[in-house]
């Protein structure tokens, strides 16, 4: 597969069309340094995918989305709506800090605290931006391994809408509608969205299941913004989603069919002011934050019955100010987790935190120094830094850059009190992050290649301990057990040689280990991406995107194959508002597990049509 997935990339790169010069701008991020940043001036490892590319390629879920993206691996288990792990650079998913439009996307009932990131769709995003790296100095606590941001759309001071259906392989149907609208002092944008699918067996088939393990969900989402004054604005932002989910169940060692069943009801919430002072120089924003999630469990064995409930209330302020080379953020907030479960306990936590981070900008050279302390309820205090520098060669525009930094992860609330094993003693994981790159651009950045190194010291690992016998209450339990190191290579090349063609590749080695000197389950040491768009015509677009992944270890001793995936898209717009649309998802039809006992999608096709007015 190894080699099918190298010969794609030579014949991809060579087949490209006669050069053009193209002028590829800048983009602006705002996650890595909670202010508008250009991405030349930002040391950090940053991707920025917008709501054109996900279009382009058709992808209905964040998760096929990040499966492209350096340094990212994603883990499913099942079928659509299965659980699913992110995992940046080696690091646990629980390290992984999800964001939407600056709320913390998370189960605090869960049990590493994770987001339920298998239940968002890519419907209103304008753009996901993917920091890779340590963030505790700007974030806290969940950041370790890095932060992914999804942007949801504005309104526009033209009004406009769509509605859009798609159909396809399992019985699946997706709709989708939104509209936006505008003024000088409002934006609005909303959307709705359904999804039903009868799905495929979440336990392999290969193990001889043969029932379909079905999802429905329904999700709505609000973006309003006002601007009573020139000095002050105001923005609502919300999500709400209900779905449910068939699952199987584990027995004699693997997963099987069953009838259980997981029904989840998130809603979450946002509301800041931001006034605008000294000319601008001072933004100053106060905010609050709410996440909600309740899931319940029907069916038999391990899902017989359960009822999860997570919510996290966050206040926060940020201080935004600029002054000669400076942009200085700095800020405070106060978060309270809190869990309670029918079957597992309950309990909650507060956090208290104030930060600040300079970014200097000198000439070629921009440095970001940042540091934070972290009051916890239960472990005490915990100080992060941050030192990120980044110089750019006037001679060739090579870009130079690094970043050193600690980080820490706070033990989650199933950590902490579930009552077969909790913890209330759990020190929180600590980290040590650093990275080092260059990046060269030629042609007006229409030629951009990139190389970084990076490693991760983790240190007291939270993992279940297990004394060896058959009593759970004499010392079993979650304990600061081991370590963990992370240490890679992320490569990118993007070609954008005229308006009909461009394409990206990726690849990146990640050696993930334990301190016993056992790899991490489910991390592969290889991966890579090709993404590739042809525009024959202003009317008719191509997208063939490719995914490989190598070998990975399992928790269970059992090690999987490495595997490629081949999708391709196509869309032709028939009028000015009336498009069609047609994929193939796994074109040749590739037999993987991504992970052990767990079932995925064969050769699939959809296709569809959306009406914009």
């Amino acid at each position: 597969m190894k080699r099918r997935f190298i010969v794609l990339c030579i014949l991809l790169f060579t087949a490209a069309p006669l050069w053009a010069e193209v002028v590829k701008m800048d983009p602006v991020v705002v996650t890595a340094t909670r202010t508008g940043t250009p991405l030349s001036q930002i040391a950090s490892s940053v991707t920025v995918i917008t709501a054109a590319e996900i279009e382009a390629k058709q992808q209905t879920q964040v998760i096929d989305v990040l499966r492209s993206v350096p340094g990212v691996n994603i883990v499913q288990t099942g079928s659509r709506g299965g659980q699913t792990s992110v995992y940046l650079r080696g690091t646990d998913s629980r390290h992984t800090l999800i964001l939407i439009d600056g709320i913390e996307y998370k189960d605090t009932a869960s049990i590493g605290g994770i987001a339920n990131i298998e239940n968002l769709g890519t419907d209103n995003i304008a753009q996901i931006e993917i920091v890779r790296g340590a963030q505790s100095v700007l974030y806290g606590s969940d950041a370790i391994g890095g932060v992914i941001n999804i942007i949801t759309k504005t309104g526009a001071r033209v009004p406009e809408g769509y509605v859009s259906v798609e159909g396809g392989s399992d019985n699946t149907w997706i709709k989708k509608s939104g509209v936006a609208a505008g003024s000088e002092t409002t934006t609005f944008a909303a959307s709705i969205s359904r999804i039903d699918t009868d799905g495929f067996s979440a336990a392999s088939e290969k193990d001889g299941n043969t029932e379909d393990d079905g999802f429905q969900q329904t999700a709505a989402a609000l973006n309003l913004g006002i601007k009573p004054t020139d000095n002050f604005d105001f923005k609502l932002v919300g999500r709400v989603d209900s779905s449910e989910k068939d699952i199987d169940s584990f027995a004699s060692g693997s997963f099987a069919d069953s009838d259980a069943m997981v029904e989840t009801d998130e809603k979450m919430g946002r509301a800041e002011g931001t006034f605008h002072l000294l000319d601008d120089s001072w933004q100053l924003t106060l905010g609050t934050a709410v996440t909600d999630t309740e899931r319940t469990g029907t069916g038999t064995g391990w899902y017989d019955n359960y009822e999860f409930d997570g919510k996290t209330t966050k206040f926060d302020v940020k201080n935004v100010v600029t002054f000669g080379i400076h942009t200085i953020v700095f800020g405070a907030e106060t978060e309270k987790e809190e869990y309670k479960s029918s079957t597992s306990g309950s309990g909650s936590a507060r956090n208290d935190a104030i930060f600040i981070q300079d970014q200097l900008v000198v000439g070629n050279l921009s440095t970001a120094i940042g540091v934070r302390y972290d009051d916890h309820e239960y472990f005490g205090s915990e100080t992060t830094w941050r030192i990120a520098p980044t110089y750019t060669l006037t001679a060739t525009g090579t870009k130079v850059k690094g970043s050193i930094g600690t980080g820490f992860k706070a033990p989650s609330l199933f950590h902490l009190f579930y009552p077969y094993g909790g913890n209330e003693n759990l020190n929180p994981e600590s980290s040590m992050s650093l990275d080092v790159g260059i990046e060269q651009a030629l042609f007006h950045n229409a030629f951009l290649v990139g190389v970084t190194w990076f490693y991760n010291d983790i240190d007291d690992y939270i993992d279940w301990y297990d004394d060896g016998d058959a009593d759970w209450f004499d010392g079993d339990g979650y304990h600061n057990i081991t370590s963990l190191k992370t240490s890679g290579i992320e490569s990118t090349i993007e070609w954008y040689p005229n308006d009909i063609f461009s394409i990206k590749l990726n690849y990146t080695y990640t050696d993930s280990k334990e301190d016993n000197d056992s790899r991490k389950a489910r991390i592969p040491l290889h991966k890579g991406s090709v993404d590739l768009n042809l525009y024959p015509t202003d009317k008719l677009q191509l997208n063939l995107n490719i995914v490989y992944s190598g070998k990975r270890d399992e928790s269970n001793a059992t090690t999987l194959a490495a595997y490629t995936v081949t999708n391709v898209a196509t869309s032709y717009q028939l009028t000015d508002n009336f498009k069609v649309f047609a994929r193939v998802e796994n074109l040749f039809d590739e037999d993987y597990e991504e992970a052990s006992g767990y079932g995925t999608a064969g050769l699939s096709g959809y296709a569809g049509a959306k009406l914009s007015f």
